[in-house]
């Protein structure tokens, strides 16, 4: 629910113009990340598979309950469940538990961008790790950049263009990474800074013994973070990927259109 100021007879008082200055002029300076106990969200990630020119394939949902704040910093994975469908509209079937994943945890860093750090995790579990690359994405581009945005200016943090390994099995390159702070909102009864971010064009690929893809990622969408404590209230991230996709043994590749819609929701 974004936040409207009115103003009576046309004309603000003072009053109303400090409280404007306060939440529309400029972010809380120095805030900081307050997690007095561990918080807990909920990540949904649907993905909808089809060719180039929109006609449906098929549907996978990725979910799971990701916990943070513990006081050793380290974070943790449970329920994560996938669960396929065949029509558009239609409901998923039955989740399937991903067992490998159950207290899966570790400490947010690079080094959840190396083999190393999936070794329990079985071929074929690129849904799973996104799960993990996805929650990295959201919490740099809430918490790192936070001073460096202004009202509706667009910042550029060029030290995230550069190419990223997929623990072992490809690579992905951020282009032209945009963030910006565009109002306040509240969420989960927080008053929260929205921040948007986007990104176009962007190249991956990835080569493994079942599979090869090539292609090219959009992806954008809002982050709700609190002022008060810095916590992530709430995050969407929406995704257009276009690739050449290649089965083992296939003797050409196939067009193939993904789009993702994740949801990042706080349970308590």
């Amino acid at each position: 629910m974004l936040i409207i100021f009115m103003v009576s007879k046309g004309h603000s008082t003072d009053a109303q113009q400090d409280v404007l200055a306060k939440y529309l002029n400029v972010l809380p300076k120095g805030l900081k990340l307050k997690e007095q106990s561990a918080q807990k969200y909920r990540i949904t990630a649907d993905y909808f598979n089809g060719d180039i020119f929109g006609n449906f394939m098929n549907k996978t949902r990725v979910s799971g309950d990701y916990t943070r704040g513990f006081k050793d910093g380290t974070v943790k994975w449970n329920s994560v469940k996938i669960a396929n469908g065949n029509t558009r509209e239609g409901s998923f079937e039955t989740p399937v538990s991903q067992d490998y994943m159950e207290n899966f945890t570790y400490a947010p860093s690079d080094e959840m961008l190396e083999a190393a750090s999936f070794s329990s995790f079985p071929p074929n579990s690129f849904h799973t790790k996104n799960l993990v690359w996805d929650m990295l994405a959201i919490e740099t581009f809430a918490w790192v950049y936070f001073d460096s945005l202004s009202l509706n200016q667009t910042f550029r943090p060029a030290n995230l263009e550069d190419e990223i390994p997929l623990a072992g099995e490809g690579t992905f390159k951020n282009r032209d990474i945009q963030l910006k702070w565009t109002g306040i909102s509240q969420m989960n009864k927080e008053l929260c800074a929205l921040i948007e971010y986007r990104t176009f064009d962007n190249p991956f690929a990835v080569d493994t013994e079942q599979i090869k893809l090539k292609g090219r990622s959009h992806y954008w969408g809002t982050i709700w973070v609190s002022l008060k404590d810095k916590q992530i209230e709430h995050a969407t991230l929406y995704e257009d990927v276009v690739m050449d996709m290649k089965m083992q043994g296939q003797g050409s590749g196939q067009l193939i259109n993904t789009t993702r819609e994740i949801r990042f929701e706080k349970l308590n």
